[in-house]
């Protein structure tokens, strides 16, 4: 798993289709739901007719987490679902990223989201590299 200024990504051989359907298992066995989903290939095709390779965004989301950060601070539903992508890699696969939730909570300067994003980024680290294997 590599993690960068603010994702977390990994790879996997899996086609997208695949990769998916593994991603939304293993949110789910770490107790997310999918509650959006984005098929940006399919928009830029209706929308700009334009050919793109898979690219899906899940927006999980675990319901404890997301109550006790608006409790934390109201304002946070900006920033939440959790973003999952799935695409096509370039050289094959898929890869597989997260916004880090330390760096998108770390935005609301709030020292009481240091805690649930530090969690929610755990889980979220090992949905992926479980969905990876």
């Amino acid at each position: 798993m590599d993690r960068d200024r603010y994702v977390l990504r990994t790879r996997t051989a899996d086609d997208p289709a695949t990769a998916e359907e593994r991603v939304r298992a293993t949110l789910a066995e770490e107790g997310f739901g999918v509650l959006t989903e984005i098929d940006v290939q399919a928009t830029l095709r209706a929308k700009l007719d334009v050919e793109t390779p898979p690219y899906r965004i899940l927006g999980a989301c675990k319901p404890s987490y997301a109550h006790q950060a608006i409790q934390a601070d109201p304002a946070i539903g900006g920033l939440l679902p959790c973003n999952v992508v799935v695409r096509a890699h370039p050289d094959g696969g898929s890869e597989l990223l997260a916004v880090d939730p330390a760096a998108m909570l770390g935005l609301a300067e709030n020292p009481a989201l240091d805690a649930i994003a530090g969690t929610v980024g755990e889980e979220l680290e090992r949905a992926l590299q479980a969905a990876a294997r």
